[in-house]
């Protein structure tokens, strides 16, 4: 090769490389905004780890912001989320103190501080809560216990728990259980005072009209309020009720009604309206077997010697006897109330109570087909009751054992 042909072939590769150049430099730096793309141009492409913190320059605390060592915010505690495990808090204070800008090294926020505290509150609200609500269980349902009837309740008085429940908000016709609203305030008149057994109730003729269930009450007689009571709880006496009605409301039954809704009320028997006081059917007259059972435990709580007179199997007045229409009082041990009742609407209810050792049991059944299957189903919801009592008491027994320290 002569020495022009190679003077031209080193132009050529000058000219070459020159316009080599220009066109890298154009295209990297029109780069899109949001590009992937590393501008060769501009800076190398950075690394994928942090710069060291010790090359970094430490921050100096402000004295007039206050203390460093406080806990973040939760802003703050968010964003340090995001910090590279690189950078960490034992890292930051070796950088503050090999710099020596500050003798006292700062303290770093624990990591997380704003929900730590929120965690252990809530774990220290689980630890502090009573054993009786870490072992509550919930009542047993018609799945373990089937029973023929609408609605039933089962209640362990001694201990105000729930054993058994059957829709208990439904709402149905009481029939005569609610003469239990009415000796509820014939009796709470007697413990005042207003009243003694012996005050003498004239009899209307409006009472002794009143149909269905009734003792024999003769017009214009004047018969003693126990008497009255005895006929109403036993024999279920629809005439005795409107006696009292009318004497309490001093010829007008309704008062007397006004005031067993209040006092209903006061009881705590939200679901429940009553038209009369004997329970002959009337529309809109209705409760709950959740409703009955506050009435029969605020009843027996506030009068247990009603029980003398509610365990009676017959009564007998003006040479008429009736038999209770409880038959469990005859067949079931331990029974000895409370009250009955029957209207076509509803069908065959009752609230039992019966006792055995130290356990005193509330049972509601509420339409029932007939009355030999109300006494059935109750006896069944009974038995059950007593079984769940009989194992809690092992268990108490047990754990109450198991707490006593050996003897040395």
């Amino acid at each position: 090769m002569t020495k022009r042909h190679a003077e031209k072939f080193l132009f050529f590769l000058v000219i070459f490389a020159l316009i080599s150049g220009l066109c890298c430099v154009g295209s990297f730096s029109h780069a899109a905004s949001g590009s992937h793309t590393y501008r060769a141009s501009i800076g190398p492409k950075p690394k994928a780890h942090p710069v060291a913190v010790e090359n970094q320059v430490p921050v100096q605390p402000d004295p007039a912001a206050g203390a460093v060592n406080e806990a973040p915010t939760s802003s703050e505690s968010e964003t340090a989320a995001t910090v590279p495990a690189s950078a960490s808090s034992s890292q930051t204070e070796k950088a503050v103190s090999k710099s020596g800008a500050d003798k006292k090294p700062v303290k770093p926020a624990p990591k997380e501080a704003s929900s730590a505290p929120a965690a252990k509150d809530a774990k220290a609200k689980t630890q502090d809560r009573p054993d009786e609500e870490k072992q509550a269980v919930k009542p047993a349902t018609y799945r373990d216990l089937y029973l023929n009837v609408q609605a039933a309740l089962l209640i362990n008085m001694s201990t105000g728990e729930v054993y058994y429940e059957h829709n208990p908000d439904k709402a149905i016709q009481p029939a005569s259980i609610t003469k239990l609203l009415t000796l509820y305030l014939i009796r709470e008149a007697l413990a005042q005072g207003k009243l003694s057994p012996t005050t003498p109730i004239p009899v209307s003729a409006k009472a002794v009209k009143t149909r269905g269930s009734r003792m024999r009450l003769k017009r214009d007689e004047k018969v003693p309020l126990n008497e009255l009571i005895k006929g109403i709880s036993v024999v279920s006496a629809n005439n005795a009720c409107v006696a009292v009605a009318e004497y309490f409301g001093k010829g007008d039954a309704s008062k007397f009604v006004a005031q067993m809704n209040a006092k209903a009320k006061k009881i705590g028997m939200v679901n429940s309206k009553f038209k009369n006081p004997n329970g002959l059917p009337a529309s809109g007259q209705l409760s709950t077997a959740r409703d009955i059972a506050k009435l029969s435990m605020a009843y027996l709580r506030s009068f247990p010697e009603a029980l003398k007179v509610h365990s009676m199997t017959s009564h007998t007045y003006h040479g008429s006897t009736h038999r209770n229409a409880n038959s469990l009082l005859r067949t079931y041990k331990g029974v000895d109330g409370l009250k009955t009742g029957f209207v076509c609407e509803a069908g065959y209810n009752i609230t039992a109570t019966a006792k055995r050792g130290d356990t005193r049991l509330i049972a509601v059944v509420l339409g029932a087909q007939n009355s030999a299957v109300r006494q059935k189903e109750t006896a069944r919801l009974l038995d059950f009751g007593f079984r769940r009592a009989a194992k809690d008491e092992k268990v108490a027994e047990k754990s109450s054992a198991g707490g006593k320290k050996p003897k040395a």
